[in-house]
């Protein structure tokens, strides 16, 4: 996107939120809005620095909760570090348990809330799975020496 038109489109989120476009928010919002490696306060603060070198890390997470509140990105709780997604429309997530790797995946339309919960009305779904990657599944031994994936495939 052209940044003129990003930041007029910023300008607007801001005013119908009641927040002034202040060029820290500007900053932090082209970091993380959109941004689908889900990125910790500490990376979007670092990559900030680079252009803002004054920024503190507080001003970044205020930001960012501001940004989660106008819906721009969604804070990722219950995991090591909040990590912050720009993609806060409906979707899953898997997260390796060893390296932290997160991977988006999309949900079908036919997945929505549960039957126990009719008559409640959502406002985010998301599905979170853990286990290995790839990459790390492939790393791991089994208990008698061979690859975990071997095994895993030889038992298919």
């Amino acid at each position: 996107m052209d940044e003129n038109l990003k930041h007029e489109k910023f300008r607007a989120l801001c005013s119908a939120h009641g927040y002034k476009c202040t060029p820290q928010r500007f900053a932090v919002y082209s970091c993380a809005g959109g941004n689908t490696r889900h990125p910790t306060v500490d990376q979007i603060w670092a990559e900030v620095k680079r252009t803002m070198p004054s920024i503190t890390r507080e001003s970044v997470f205020r930001i960012l909760m501001e940004l989660a509140e106008m819906g721009i990105v969604y804070r990722m709780d219950r995991i090591v570090n909040a990590r912050f997604d720009g993609r806060p429309h409906n979707h899953g997530h898997f997260i390796c348990d060893r390296c932290g790797t997160i991977i988006d995946f999309e949900l079908s339309a036919a997945q929505s809330a549960p039957p126990a919960l009719e008559g409640f009305l959502a406002d985010h779904v998301e599905l979170r799975i853990g286990g290995l990657c790839a990459k790390c599944a492939g790393e791991v031994k089994t208990h008698d020496g061979t690859e975990a994936a071997e095994s895993r495939r030889n038992m298919a």
